[in-house]
């Protein structure tokens, strides 16, 4: 009997990059035929993040035109990402995989009543031609301090992963879909009997595969930019003998015949939608500076603060005089980056203002990337309501702002020496789009 090899193809981190999607599609589906006619077992996994509200089409449907596109290529199974999880509000989020014929594995992410939600199951089993059983599980990353806020739960993957330690001994092959990170992944690799692990979220590319503890490890980078690939030989005894990787540059391949139609489809459907979707008339235009300025008003009137700042970069474009759409307000703040209170006593508040202040020039034209900003540059902070001259070390000092601070590396003030709340009833443009709304009525 000759030995059995099973391929995983697999993508991750899209973030509705759908510019790349033609291509990808059409060498997975090619690739897949292929290896099945070779005589492989072949399995097709994606890793999460595949959506990103920057996209017109996906702020426009909510992401279920990108869950048909899963759907439609026979995805053996998805996980999700911080950007399904956290970037859709929560009935959006049970909306997404409606209808779709997809196994959406999901171990460590339950609902109010710490139950799977009835959209996912937390593992499934496939079995080979030759009865080789194959466990597949997904996680997503642990946030635990802003998913509650969203009516979700999540646990550890180390709590989660010690029960299937115990489950393996049903399965030949142990698959984790992992959208944790690259050190988390290395840690479970170092501390339990995982087979395969292919990673996500931190966007780290793995080309040839990486061998750590036993366990194989595999990334295909982000954006599309490359497809995944990972080859297992099993002998009789369905042990792994072997196991390689490797990553395919989607740039390289063919472009198929209907690329440029597709793309210009799922482009024009989307902005069509949100140009219908009509926020106000505005009575000039609007340039960032002055948007930048009307939006550390809404953060003091909405989260009841004596002071907020922003950066000036989270605005894109002047917006012109006239009708203003939903569309128009994606265009200028295309960012899934939520509302966030930070209260500081003074003496620790003047430690976030000397980090402010001492980076001021260097991030004013410094390009951000995640986080949430989908922007160009940084920009330059702007703070209203405090009066630095006369901060009392003694008293305390509220600031409305947003959650995109908290996780950059730049002002450490804010996670370390403040009591902070996030706020994830909208993202930025649809506060933005109230308080237009109601200042100038349509």
């Amino acid at each position: 009997m000759t030995n059995e090899k099973i391929t995983i193809l697999h993508t991750n981190d899209l973030h509705s990059h759908i510019n790349r999607w033609p291509k990808i599609a059409n060498w997975l589906e090619n690739r897949r035929r292929e290896l099945e006619q070779q005589g492989h077992s072949v399995l097709l996994f994606d890793i999460g993040d595949f959506i990103d509200r920057f996209d017109t089409n996906t702020q426009a449907n909510w992401g279920r035109n990108n869950s048909k596109l899963l759907s439609d290529l026979k995805y053996d199974a998805v996980t999700i990402g911080n950007n399904e999880g956290l970037a859709l509000p929560h009935d959006r989020l049970e909306e997404l995989y409606q209808d779709r014929n997809l196994n959406v594995v999901l171990s460590n992410f339950f609902d109010q009543e710490y139950k799977i939600p009835k959209w996912a199951i937390p593992d499934v089993t496939f079995e080979t031609q030759n009865n080789t059983r194959i466990l597949v599980t997904g996680m997503t990353a642990n946030y635990e301090s802003t998913y509650h806020l969203l009516n979700w739960h999540v646990k550890d993957p180390i709590d989660v992963l010690q029960n299937y330690a115990k489950n393996k001994q049903n399965a030949d092959v142990f698959v984790l879909l992992s959208h944790l990170g690259f050190p988390a992944d290395k840690n479970i690799a170092n501390n339990f009997d995982v087979d395969v692990i292919i990673g996500a979220h931190t966007h780290h590319l793995i080309e040839h595969g990486l061998l750590q503890n036993g366990s194989f490890l595999a990334a295909a980078g982000k954006y599309g930019e490359y497809i995944g690939e990972i080859t297992l030989e099993l002998n009789e005894e369905k042990q792994i003998i072997n196991q390689s990787a490797r990553v395919i540059k989607t740039d390289r391949l063919p472009e198929p015949v209907a690329q440029k139609k597709f793309i210009n489809s799922w482009n024009e459907s989307g902005k069509k939608i949100l140009e219908n979707k009509v926020v106000a008339f505005l009575p000039k235009d609007l340039s960032p500076l002055e948007q930048s300025q009307d939006f550390l008003k809404i953060l003091q009137m909405y989260l009841h603060t004596d002071i907020s700042m922003i950066s000036t970069g989270m605005f894109l474009n002047t917006l012109k005089k006239g009708k203003l759409t939903e569309y128009d307000l994606l265009e200028d703040i295309p960012h899934s980056i939520n509302l966030m209170k930070v209260t500081f006593i003074g003496k620790d508040l003047r430690k976030l203002l000397n980090e402010i202040y001492s980076q001021g020039a260097y991030l004013e034209d410094f390009p951000i990337q995640g986080s949430g900003f989908r922007g160009k540059v940084f920009g330059k902070m702007l703070i209203n309501g405090l009066d630095e001259k006369n901060i009392d070390d003694q008293e305390y000092y509220t600031i409305g702002t947003v959650d995109h601070y908290y996780f950059l590396p730049y002002f450490r003030s804010i996670p370390n020496f403040s009591e902070v709340e996030f706020d994830y009833s909208f993202i930025m443009r649809e506060i933005m789009a109230i308080y237009y709304n109601g200042k100038y009525k349509k």
